[in-house]
């Protein structure tokens, strides 16, 4: 087909002003989200600089002291803009691993390998691409010309190719490297002394265990000497319901109290007010109850009998000493094991590599029994119900909730594509005639309509999500919080490449040429061809969108501004409810963030080669993004999940994707050539290679790096003197020294001598198959020459790892009941909860914690009381000596 037929087919003979509507308008779109996005970006960085001093708590709480216990802190940072920018240069990306976590620094590091990636990429691609594409001759506009629908010559298509084959090449490299160095950081991290003597560190979780393994006896003959402690389990259901209902109770006394306590104390500055003369001390004192209304004390109605009405303290109290008197019972059966078992256990090895050596040789022959299990899971991640879960069981729910997944990916697509279609609805409005208003509206309006309007539709419709998908991985029985993460990021991911990417994309390249279609159906390959590259101009919105206003709102925090200085202080009646809003730290679920940002990056690699200019608004939006979630790593997030790096490892392998999509798409613009020109017979060859050539080498890439993303080599762990720290070194010296805990006792069982009689080497091989990971022969040719590389990593990672000096406070002391109770279920061991208010002038709090406490319930009103405005306050500067603070255990 040569150029005029081309032309003719493009641009078939019509008006002028149906011509101006099929006309491109990707600079416009560009242009209408930049600007709008920019100033939101401008106005709230400023908001930013200006809030950031006066609210501490939500700009910088990793530098407050008061927060010492509730996570590793940041020195604190000097105040004013200089003063920031000071503070936020000095520190390195290392600063994050040392003092947040191992999840917060790989987060950062991915988002500098985007950078590098796309920076690379315009180096690569815009030097070649954009004079051949910008001299292709296909009649196209605006920022149009710059990518490949602007050429006719299939021969200039051997440009696409070969660029294609060096930057998507560099990109597998890349992501190769990455997944080396994080085996290599790992590795480093796992074996230094902050964490090898966790208790998680050597405690492994076993689930699916046969009945006659439900015994502490027979788990100990089957682990060997090295065992230490062994956690069995109990069916805490109906005690969990009952801890819960106990909370809920308190805390309904607890807000019934308080808010008679500030009727009181408002009656009492009323009559301070209207007689002008203070209540003396003595008279307050004496008489608190004549300041309580009566007829006002909290009520409410009992379900299901709605039509009785009682008094909310009285039957909140008399309710929680009921519950008081027989839960410990129920608590103490469940200590002794006198309720149903279910077939799981933690169990903790006297070393890391004991460990490490049992999770991974234990119980090869069978699937099912012993499956799944999980090594270093902290007990406030377990999910305790889902740990009686059958193996039979959980692989059918798995099932179902994965049918259930992929028919919402398949019929999300009606709400997506009518999204996708905005993006190009101009060029319908001929054929569409309700649509035909749009022909009229101002090019600015059309720009937002068709720019950032679709951009914003999308985020919303998204953001529903990634909460359905956690929902359903917790039915699917994942037993931890960070494996319902990987699912969620599993299923978020594929649900984003599907929805926000392959739908959008050719929903709006449909859109752009469905009236030639109709005209002309034969040359509908040709059109799509020509026009999938406008699709482009979306992404580009999309980069600008996330880079410049996702970064400055991040900074400004506004709804968590919002919580603590309005809705906070309205909605937060009590001293314990400002207690936890003001230690509680902010994470980041990581299940359904990696999946938002990998996907940025899978569009830029996809789009590369085929529309490069969308290369640099991706490195400009990925450097905004780094330098927002840097700042906030620092000094404002925390963990929440300890994914241990997994996340990061399974982003790096979903990145691949954008590899695999970018060559598959300029196969097939290639093989659509092929019907009209022969010459793209070359290009589409060289591609076709190049697929072939990437799929083997991550095939055998993947089988020789798995055994080192999921174990630590033995010999390894054997060769760290933190990894064969015995558990005596780990427990508080205080504690031992006073006889608090005897070292070689068992949990639920019966104690174990101190000393096995076997030396290390013995212990850790006396566990079944023991020498079979190690010794395992390299699955193919690229294991035995990446080993070299993983352990070059290992060692250059070891210099940011902090050494045991550096790490001294993070090594863990456990007092003995902390340790005891490690890996019980949390209601066997929930305390009755302390009944918190807020001294007040009227005497009615001091009331209040008397009549409590002669019903056996904990209650104080110290810390925090009532001003002269009858406001609520307590004292920040002294959270250590609040009656909720607890002290952070690292296990």
């Amino acid at each position: 087909m040569d150029g005029g037929t081309i032309t003719h087919v493009l641009y078939p003979r019509q008006s002028q002003g149906a011509n101006r509507n099929q006309g491109s308008n990707s600079l416009s779109s560009i242009i209408s989200t930049l600007v709008p996005t920019l100033v939101i970006a401008v106005v709230a960085f400023t908001a930013f600089l200006i809030v950031r001093t006066r609210y501490s708590r939500v700009y910088r709480p990793r530098t407050d002291d008061k927060l010492l216990e509730k996570g590793w802190t940041t020195p604190r940072s000097d105040t004013g803009f200089f003063g920031l920018l000071r503070n936020y240069t000095s520190m390195p990306d290392a600063y994050v691993l040392g003092h947040n976590s191992l999840d917060g620094y790989l987060w950062l590091r991915l988002l500098k390998a985007l950078i590098v990636m796309s920076l690379v990429g315009c180096c690569i691609t815009w030097p070649v691409l954009f004079p051949v594409n910008a001299t292709g001759h296909g009649g196209q506009q605006q920022l149009d010309i710059l990518s490949m629908s602007n050429v006719l010559n299939p021969n200039r298509y051997y440009a696409h190719a070969i660029i294609a084959w060096i930057y998507l090449g560099f990109i597998t490299l890349l992501i190769a490297r990455e997944r080396l160095n994080f085996v290599g950081l790992r590795r480093a991290y796992f074996l230094s002394a902050a964490h090898a003597q966790r208790l998680s560190s050597r405690t492994i979780l076993v689930m699916g265990l046969p009945h006659d393994y439900m015994e502490e006896k027979a788990l100990r003959q089957m682990f060997g000497p090295s065992v230490r402690r062994i956690w069995l389990q109990t069916d805490c259901k109906k005690l969990e319901d009952d801890v819960k209902e106990r909370r809920k109770t308190a805390l309904k006394l607890e807000g019934a109290e308080m808010k008679l306590i500030k009727q009181a104390n408002a009656s009492r500055l009323k009559s301070e007010k209207k007689n002008k003369t203070p209540e003396s001390p003595e008279t307050t004192g004496l008489e608190p109850k004549r300041w309580i209304n009566q007829k006002k004390r909290p009520t409410h109605r009992l379900k299901p009998q709605l039509w009785k009405k009682v008094d909310t303290i009285n039957w909140s109290r008399g309710k929680l000493e009921e519950l008081n008197r027989y839960l410990p019972e129920q608590q103490n059966e469940h200590l002794d094991l006198k309720h149903t078992k279910v077939p799981a256990a933690f169990i903790e090895f006297e070393n890391q590599t004991a460990a490490h050596n049992a999770y991974q040789s234990v119980a090869r022959e069978s699937r099912t029994k012993f499956s799944p299990r999980y090594i270093g899971v902290q007990p406030n991640e377990v999910v305790w119900k889902n740990l009686g879960v059958s193996y039979t069981s959980r692989k059918a729910k798995m099932l179902i909730a994965t049918i259930v997944i992929w028919v919402m990916v398949i019929f999300w697509a009606i709400p997506v594509a009518f999204v996708g279609s905005l993006s190009n609805i101009n060029y319908l409005t001929n054929k569409v005639h309700f649509l035909s208003f749009i022909n009229h509206i101002p090019k600015v309006i059309l720009g937002v309509v068709t720019g950032l309007l679709p951009v914003v539709l999308l985020a919303v419709l998204m953001a529903l999500v990634p909460i359905f998908c956690g929902l359903l991985a917790k039915f699917a029985g994942e037993p931890t919080l960070s494996a319902i993460e990987l699912k969620v990021q599993s299923w978020y991911f594929i649900f984003q490449v599907v929805q926000v990417f392959l739908i959008t994309t050719f929903t709006s390249s449909a859109s752009a040429v469905t009236t030639q279609i109709i005209q002309d159906p034969g040359s509908a390959p040709t059109l799509l061809a020509r026009n999938l590259p406008k699709a482009s101009n979306f992404y580009i919105s999309y980069f600008i969108l996330i880079g410049l206003s996702q970064a400055a709102l991040q900074l400004l925090n506004i709804v968590p501004l919002l919580m603590y200085t309005v809705v906070g202080k309205l909605l937060d009646k009590t001293p314990r409810k400002r207690y936890n809003r003001f230690t509680n730290i902010a994470g980041m679920g990581w299940g359904s963030t990696y999946p938002k940002f990998v996907l940025l990056g899978v569009i830029a690699i996809s789009y590369a080669c085929i529309a490069p200019l969308i290369l640099g608004f991706a490195t400009i939006g990925f450097c905004l993004l780094y330098l927002m979630f840097r700042y906030n790593w620092l000094f404002v997030l925390g963990n929440k999940v300890d994914m241990k790096g997994e996340a990061y490892s399974r982003g790096l392998k979903q990145l691949m994707t954008g590899v695999y999509l970018a060559a598959i798409c300029l196969i097939g613009l290639f093989a659509i050539g092929c019907s009209n020109s022969a010459s793209s017979a070359g290009p589409l060859a060289i591609m076709v290679v190049f697929l072939v050539v990437v799929i083997i080498f991550q095939v055998l890439f993947d089988r020789a790096i798995a055994p080192m993303e999921q174990h630590m080599p033995l010999e390894l762990l054997n060769s760290n003197k933190y990894s064969t720290t015995i558990m005596e070194q780990l427990l508080d010296e205080q504690q031992l020294k006073h006889g608090d805990i005897e070292p070689g006792s068992s949990v639920r069982g019966d104690s174990v001598p101190k000393e096995t009689g076997f030396s290390k080497e013995e212990s850790v091989g006396d566990a079944p198959g023991s020498h079979a990971q190690s010794k395992s022969p390299p699955f193919n040719f690229l294991s035995r020459r990446i080993e070299p590389m993983a352990l070059k990593f290992y060692e250059s990672n070891k210099k940011i790892i902090p050494d045991s000096a550096d790490s001294e406070s993070w090594i863990p002391g456990y007092t003995s009941e902390e340790y005891e109770h490690a890996y019980l279920n949390p209601a066997i061991t929930d305390p009755s909860p302390v009944i918190w208010l807020a001294k007040d002038k009227s005497g009615v709090s001091g009331l209040m914690v008397a009549e409590n406490r002669e019903a056996d319930i904990q209650s104080t009103d110290e810390r925090a009381e009532l001003d002269e405005k009858n406001k609520l306050v307590w004292s920040e500067e002294q959270v250590k000596e609040m009656p909720l603070w607890r002290r952070l255990v690292r296990y």
